[in-house]
């Protein structure tokens, strides 16, 4: 489905009944990669997922993507499917996000969960590693990095199913837009406003993460004062993925205390 938001179409899926709980992707994913979430928690939620502007269906847009271009657009969304307040889950990049998010819209979320996400990427991180992203960006064809994060954002023994579901998942983006999302999410850093979240905050973190590794978690927890963290084990980056049982049992154990 497709709604006009902000001035782009925007593509989202929508599945279940009871209180909202909106799942927000990646960098260079899309709302497919929550299918395993969707068919497990639209038994008991309001399941929605999008793809982000620059991403698969929906439009690119004329701006240079930002992480607050993003948060407007989840709540143009929201506003779009008269949804008041919702649960948020986040990914990496969709972490992010909701910390932009409650910059302005806090008063929108009943919690968020901020998974194999940081709340600021160290040097050399947002420096040399991200002049370095770009140029492989910019040097390279899709289909190529695609294949490269897809293997580097699974576990090693990941079920070669979901292994290529990621990949070719990667694969699918669009030179422009991927660019400039990259140089966004590895330029954000939210540390001046982890004081201000006053809203429930779980973080969750892939035991084997290598891109967000745990420490990044740990700092998330030691910030932000009302959350608390929990380690999914034998997962990697994109452990909504690769352990998705595991992550789902983690996810369902702090929603169903707001039942």
């Amino acid at each position: 489905m497709f709604k006009n938001v902000n001035g782009i179409n925007m593509y989202y899926e929508e599945k279940g009944n009871g209180i909202p709980l909106v799942f927000i992707h990646g960098l260079g994913e899309n709302a497919d990669s929550w299918k395993y979430q969707i068919d497990a928690f639209s038994k008991d939620f309001r399941t929605i997922a999008m793809d982000l502007r620059g991403h698969h269906r929906s439009d690119d847009g004329d701006d240079f993507i930002t992480m607050e271009i993003y948060a407007d657009d989840v709540i143009g969304l929201m506003d779009k499917l008269k949804i008041d307040k919702a649960h948020f889950v986040g990914l990496s990049m969709g972490g992010l996000i909701c910390q932009e998010m409650t910059k302005k819209y806090q008063d929108r979320m009943i919690s968020m969960t901020l998974s194999d996400a940081a709340g600021f990427y160290p040097e050399p991180m947002c420096t040399s590693g991200l002049e370095e992203r770009l140029d492989r960006i910019d040097t390279k064809e899709m289909s190529e990095i695609g294949e490269a994060i897809g293997k580097a954002a699974c576990k090693a023994n990941v079920d070669k199913k979901i292994l290529d579901e990621a990949i070719k998942m990667f694969q699918l983006n669009r030179q422009k837009p991927y660019r400039q999302a990259t140089f966004s999410t590895l330029k954000a850093d939210y540390r001046d406003i982890h004081k201000d979240i006053k809203i429930p905050t779980y973080i969750t973190v892939g035991e084997l993460d290598p891109v967000t590794p745990i420490e990044f978690s740990v700092y998330l927890k030691e910030h932000i004062k009302n959350s608390r963290m929990k380690i999914v084990p034998d997962a990697s980056h994109l452990s909504k993925m690769d352990n998705y049982s595991e992550y789902n049992k983690a996810l369902y154990d702090f929603l169903i205390s707001f039942k």
